[in-house]
């Protein structure tokens, strides 16, 4: 398992859940022009970013094996769907 991996699988996790939150949301966001969804879509998508920023720069360094593994366990990462198809 590869650094590369396990940061696609956190971005692929953390962008996941932004989506079907604001699924999970969208009854009370009807009201929303399109404007206000394309904000909404924008300032998640930022916090998302923030919230991932730090993980990545720790996988930059050249993590070692058990930091991968903690990450994935952490944050219930599904590295397989990530991995290069072989």
């Amino acid at each position: 398992m590869s650094g590369l991996i396990v940061r696609q699988a956190l971005r692929n996790r953390f962008e996941t859940i932004r989506q079907m939150e604001i699924e999970r949301l969208n009854k009370k966001l009807r009201g929303l022009s399109d404007g206000d969804r394309r904000s909404l879509e924008a300032i998640t998508a930022h916090i998302v970013q923030a919230l991932i920023s730090g993980p990545e720069r720790a996988l930059a360094d050249n993590p070692t094996q058990p930091a991968l593994e903690a990450l994935v366990h952490l944050f219930a990462l599904d590295t397989k769907a990530t991995a290069p198809r072989s």
